[in-house]
């Protein structure tokens, strides 16, 4: 199988419960890739996903196999410079979106744009995730999105489950509050189950890069005032962590 239609197929996001439905079937799981690609050439490997994916996306979402999509660019953080991500609830519907996405990439009329979409982005990191807590119901969550998301995965120890109730219980009121402030657009806690060294996701959706920037600034200390032995437990179990600006469904 082409390397690239490998990578871009298990590229697959599935948001979904708040808190209340978190128990609800089908188990929501989101999975994710991250593309590392050249700076200067990332405009082309965005060319590429309009002309030969969007168009299978779109058909799968009028199918019903999926229910969202989206590519996003890279405005602040770390070497991931592109992300895909598709939304859906059942994971049998995802699985054969994913496999529909690797022979479309494998026809006659793709195989040479995925490959210089593979010069350009030429390594990438897959996640699985499960969404543990939420400002958004099962029904909305990931598929209005306004254009920016700040990112923040944690590394975190053995206790990272302890992690989970500091976030529903005390860290929740004060996100929650934000969004009803407007000062956020919503706010996700996500769950590693596969992937690399970080184990939880806190995505938080915004207006624009200034707003996003100006939630963070203050955040950390609001969650400190208001709960500061579960502020200083989170920091123990999940102890680094890398921020990064997404701008979303770059077409």
């Amino acid at each position: 199988m082409n390397k690239l239609a490998c990578s871009l197929s298990a590229g697959i996001l599935l948001i979904a419960a708040s808190p209340s439905q978190a128990q609800e079937t089908p188990v929501s799981l989101s999975m994710v890739t991250y593309y590392h690609c050249a700076q200067g050439d990332a405009p082309r490997a965005d060319a590429i996903v309009k002309e030969h994916v969007v168009p299978f996306l779109k058909a799968e979402q009028a199918a019903g196999r999926i229910t969202a999509y989206g590519w996003s660019e890279h405005v602040e953080g770390g070497e991931w410079r592109r992300l895909l991500r598709t939304a859906g609830t059942a994971i049998d519907k995802l699985i054969d979106s994913r496999d529909g996405l690797t022979k479309t990439m494998q026809a006659p009329e793709h195989v040479k744009a995925f490959e210089e979409f593979a010069r350009i982005c030429p390594t990438h990191e897959d996640y699985i995730w499960r969404v543990k807590s939420s400002s958004q119901s099962a029904a909305d969550a990931g598929r209005m999105r306004p254009p920016y998301a700040m990112s923040t995965y944690y590394e975190c120890d053995a206790n990272e489950a302890e992690s989970d109730a500091i976030t529903a219980s005390a860290f929740a009121p004060v996100l929650t509050q934000r969004v009803k402030d407007g000062a956020i657009a919503s706010w996700t806690w996500m769950e590693h189950l596969f992937g690399g060294r970080y184990r939880r996701i806190l995505v938080i959706d915004g207006k624009d890069e200034k707003s996003l920037l100006a939630n963070w600034a203050t955040l950390q200390d609001e969650l400190q005032k208001a709960a500061p032995d579960m502020s200083r437990r989170f920091s123990a179990i999940c102890h680094s962590h890398a921020d990064y600006i997404w701008k979303l469904d770059v077409q």
